[in-house]
Protein backbone atom coordinates (compact mmCIF):
# COMPACT_ATOMS: atom_id res chain seq x y z
CA UNK A 1 0.00 0.00 0.00
CA UNK A 2 2.86 2.54 -0.21
CA UNK A 3 1.71 3.61 -3.58
CA UNK A 4 -2.09 4.78 -1.76
CA UNK A 5 -0.25 6.61 1.00
CA UNK A 6 2.69 8.05 -1.39
CA UNK A 7 -0.85 9.52 -3.17
CA UNK A 8 -2.66 10.25 0.11
CA UNK A 9 0.82 12.14 1.42
CA UNK A 10 0.95 14.25 -2.18
CA UNK A 11 -2.94 15.20 -2.08
CA UNK A 12 -2.68 16.38 1.51
CA UNK A 13 1.01 17.68 1.69
CA UNK A 14 1.17 14.65 4.42
CA UNK A 15 -1.15 15.10 6.60
CA UNK A 16 -3.71 12.33 6.26
CA UNK A 17 -1.98 9.13 7.20
CA UNK A 18 -3.65 5.30 6.40
CA UNK A 19 -3.85 3.32 9.31
CA UNK A 20 -2.75 -0.68 9.29
CA UNK A 21 -6.35 -1.24 9.21
CA UNK A 22 -7.18 1.04 6.36
CA UNK A 23 -4.49 -0.25 4.42
CA UNK A 24 -5.73 -3.97 4.85
CA UNK A 25 -9.42 -3.04 4.01
CA UNK A 26 -7.96 -1.83 0.59
CA UNK A 27 -5.83 -4.34 -0.08
CA UNK A 28 -8.16 -6.79 0.32
CA UNK A 29 -11.47 -5.04 -0.79
CA UNK A 30 -10.23 -2.33 -3.15
CA UNK A 31 -11.03 1.35 -3.82
CA UNK A 32 -8.72 4.38 -4.63
CA UNK A 33 -7.60 5.92 -1.53
CA UNK A 34 -6.29 9.31 -2.89
CA UNK A 35 -9.77 9.56 -4.26
CA UNK A 36 -11.93 8.65 -0.93
CA UNK A 37 -13.78 11.74 -0.03
CA UNK A 38 -13.86 13.68 -2.92
CA UNK A 39 -15.71 11.80 -5.53
CA UNK A 40 -18.85 9.29 -5.71
CA UNK A 41 -19.57 5.98 -6.79
CA UNK A 42 -22.42 6.33 -9.36
CA UNK A 43 -22.31 2.62 -11.03
CA UNK A 44 -20.94 -0.79 -10.99
CA UNK A 45 -19.95 -2.69 -14.02
CA UNK A 46 -22.11 -5.94 -14.55
CA UNK A 47 -20.09 -6.93 -17.89
CA UNK A 48 -17.54 -5.12 -20.23
CA UNK A 49 -14.80 -5.77 -17.02
CA UNK A 50 -12.02 -6.40 -20.12
CA UNK A 51 -12.99 -2.20 -21.13
CA UNK A 52 -12.40 -1.36 -17.34
CA UNK A 53 -8.88 -2.68 -17.51
CA UNK A 54 -8.03 -1.50 -20.80
CA UNK A 55 -9.38 1.95 -19.49
CA UNK A 56 -6.98 0.84 -15.77
CA UNK A 57 -4.39 0.41 -18.22
CA UNK A 58 -4.13 3.90 -19.88
CA UNK A 59 -1.18 6.33 -20.15
CA UNK A 60 -1.62 9.00 -17.74
CA UNK A 61 0.14 11.84 -17.26
CA UNK A 62 1.82 14.12 -14.07
CA UNK A 63 -1.64 14.75 -12.47
CA UNK A 64 -3.35 10.99 -13.30
CA UNK A 65 -5.21 11.90 -15.87
CA UNK A 66 -5.26 10.14 -19.09
CA UNK A 67 -3.02 11.59 -22.18
CA UNK A 68 -6.05 10.49 -24.32
CA UNK A 69 -9.54 11.51 -23.82
CA UNK A 70 -11.69 8.54 -22.39
CA UNK A 71 -15.47 8.74 -22.85
CA UNK A 72 -18.37 6.99 -22.05
CA UNK A 73 -20.45 6.68 -25.42
CA UNK A 74 -23.12 4.76 -23.65
CA UNK A 75 -24.14 3.39 -20.18
CA UNK A 76 -27.17 1.74 -19.11
CA UNK A 77 -30.03 2.26 -15.75
CA UNK A 78 -30.91 -1.08 -14.65
CA UNK A 79 -33.07 -0.84 -11.21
Amino acid sequence: MEWAQSRIEKYTDGKVKLTPELCEVYKTIGGTPHLDGSYTVFGEVLEGLDVVEKIQRTTTDSHDRPVNDIRIIKATVIK
